[in-house]
């Protein structure tokens, strides 16, 4: 008996072909469209990716399997090291997977307790990352965007109604409890009240800005309160190459409109908007050290 022919696969054109396709069907029939069609097409690029290259991509930093940069990377990060704090990072489908993102390095950094992925597009992650947020009406909830009507850190505490001295902010520890005595019930049963919620949003400036937009439209047609939007002062400058895509241009276009705004924010990444974050609610230095290593590590170290 002969062998089968191998199985051919898609060409990346050839999917996005036969995706187009797709999608003309699914509005020809009147079902789908919006934010569902672009949700339907976003998983099947997403699922094509994940496909394709299972192979030969770490599924940790995202590089080829040659060039997988994890070794090189710092420790994990302790989670007494921090404060009580969970991101939700919402990440653009189209930096799933690309080597180049820095913010992906939190994923493998951050206890599993203090950060959580969303791939934007991918189905239902969106709609999962809105029930986190709104979690006890959203009221510890912050997004990590320096909009025309962002807040400091101290700002978004005070409304939280919650220590502004930073070593006060309750940290979670093993056992599941507060560390200075400040929450003395058990984590899992408090969770709502002692968590202090950050959206981070990780994509190019564009694709951010979109993402902002519909968290505002979908928690209007819901008729929640949008959350507060937080913005940063650093001093240091960037250390990764695309930092002026994501953060600091949404910095930049909001400058003349909000003059709390602080221009040096341009030179941040999402990474580093993280970190500098974290160690403004309370997190030890080796916090901020790890990640700024991690992203330097992944930026010196990406495909060109």
């Amino acid at each position: 008996m002969d062998d089968e022919p191998p199985k051919q696969t898609q060409s990346y054109w050839e999917a996005i072909v036969s995706n187009r396709s797709h999608a003309k069907s699914l509005q020809s029939d009147g079902t789908t469209s919006g934010h569902n069609l672009f949700e339907k097409m976003a998983t099947l690029n997403i699922n094509y990716r994940i496909n394709e290259e299972r192979h030969h991509r770490c599924p940790v930093c995202w590089y080829c399997t040659v060039r997988c940069v994890c070794d090189l990377m710092p420790k994990n990060i302790d989670r007494d090291d921090l404060p009580n704090v969970k991101i939700l990072l919402l990440l653009h489908h189209k930096e799933y997977l690309n080597a180049g993102n820095s913010a992906k390095s939190l994923i493998a950094l951050l206890p599993e307790e203090n950060i959580e992925l969303y791939v934007y597009g991918k189905e239902g992650d969106f709609d999962r990352c809105i029930d986190e947020m709104m979690i006890d009406q959203g009221r510890h909830t912050a997004i990590l965007w320096p909009g025309e009507n962002a807040v400091s850190v101290e700002e978004f505490i005070s409304s939280c109604c919650l220590p502004a001295t930073q070593s006060n902010i309750p940290k979670m520890t093993k056992s599941g409890g507060s560390d200075n005595g400040a929450v003395e019930n058990n984590y899992q049963a408090d969770k709502e009240q002692t968590i202090l919620r950050i959206v981070a949003l990780d994509g190019t400036y564009k694709n951010a800005k979109n993402m902002h937009k519909t968290i505002r439209r979908r928690l209007h047609e819901e008729d929640h309160m949008m959350p507060s939007c937080i913005a940063l002062h650093p001093k240091s400058v960037s250390q990764f190459h695309r930092a002026k895509k994501n953060y600091g241009t949404a910095i930049q276009d909001n400058l003349k409109a909000n003059e709390r705004l602080d221009e040096r924010a341009l030179r941040v990444s999402t990474a580093e908007a993280c970190a500098l974050l974290l160690t403004e609610l309370g997190a030890k230095e080796c916090v901020q050290e790890k990640i700024i290593k991690a992203l330097l590590v992944n930026n010196c170290n990406r495909v060109t």
